[in-house]
């Protein structure tokens, strides 16, 4: 995968916010950032792999992220503690990846281009097989099937010339007003059949943003798109085209999203009265509550025990529990 999303609000979560309280709470909140994108690079829906069997261990992901192994371990236990990060038979898996990747979408894409592709080499295996008018005899008993009539394989070529029809012409919109219009249509094609059209609309589109941030001189446009379909690297500023021409959020969508924070924040507040008017025996039942449940091999801060014993306190009160 090329991308993870990121939420513009993130920095608002709630254990978001747990992270950057703790000593050296932003180094652990990057530390966060660029395991996710490790993760994001693994492609393996949340988890952490090297190949499908050698996991990630506390070492190679110190290596890869460049921070010194002392600091990765400390980090991994607190977002074990916080439950952002959990293990899974040895494998280091980050939870809620849907959150960071539409992984059901991206998958559904590319079973589309794949069937798609399965039916171009369908139809033209159809072509290569199907017999010229002059070798079918007048008085040949051999019928023809449905799949190779002349009327099919016309009907094919029209499917074909319209899927190629739209892949070159959404790369022609992504190109156009720079330089790399000049691009042939036979390039694209082959361009196309090397690399597959996912491929070929986002290297076009990061290679026409690229220019018109930059405005360098290209003479050969073939070549640079080529170079990109083959080693794309995704710049850091990089919008996809989708994202650009999102509308930006209605006024109601904007009502609901502070009322959510405003909701949330009511909510902690209420949630620290109602810790401060238990008494001080009852506020240690629910430590003791939260040291007995914690996961084998994982010590809870204070800080941490102190608000999961929080949470306690304030579901017993909602449902009823007497702790």
């Amino acid at each position: 995968m090329n991308w993870v999303k990121i939420r513009c609000d993130i920095l608002d979560h709630r254990k978001i916010k747990l992270l950057r309280t703790r000593p050296r709470g932003n180094e652990l909140l990057l530390i966060w950032m660029l395991t996710i994108a490790e993760a994001g690079k693994c492609n393996r829906g949340g988890s952490l792999m090297v190949t499908d069997k050698l996991p990630y261990t506390p070492e190679i992901l110190s290596m890869q992220l460049r921070f010194p192994l002392a600091k990765v371990k400390h980090a991994l236990n607190v977002y074990a503690e916080l439950e952002m990060l959990e293990y899974r038979d040895g494998v280091m898996f980050i939870k809620n990846w849907r959150k960071y990747q539409s992984a059901d979408k991206l998958e559904a894409r590319r079973e589309k281009d794949r069937l798609r592709q399965q039916k171009h080499r369908a139809n033209e295996k159809s072509e290569k097989t199907l017999p010229s008018p002059d070798q079918v005899s007048r008085d040949s008993h051999t019928d023809m099937s449905r799949d190779v009539t002349p009327e099919n394989r016309q009907q094919n070529r029209e499917e074909k010339n319209k899927l190629k029809t739209t892949t070159t012409g959404n790369i022609r919109l992504f190109l156009s007003a720079t330089p790399l219009e000049k691009i042939s249509d036979r390039e694209l094609e082959e361009l196309e059949q090397r690399h597959g059209p996912m491929r070929l609309e986002e290297a076009a589109d990061i290679a026409a943003e690229t220019w018109r941030k930059t405005r360098v001189e290209m003479h050969n446009p073939g070549g640079y798109l080529q170079s990109l379909c083959t080693s794309l690297v995704v710049p850091e500023w990089y919008v996809p085209h989708c994202e650009r021409n999102r509308s930006p959020p209605s006024k109601k969508e904007v009502e609901a999203k502070n009322s959510d924070a405003d909701l949330e924040e009511a909510e902690t507040a209420a949630g620290d009265a109602l810790w401060a008017s238990l008494p001080e025996e009852k506020q240690e039942e629910y430590l003791a509550r939260v040291s007995a449940d914690q996961p084998q091999g994982i010590t809870y801060s204070p800080f941490t025990s102190l608000v999961l014993a929080k949470g306690l306190a304030w579901d017993d009160s909602h449902s009823g529990g007497d702790g």
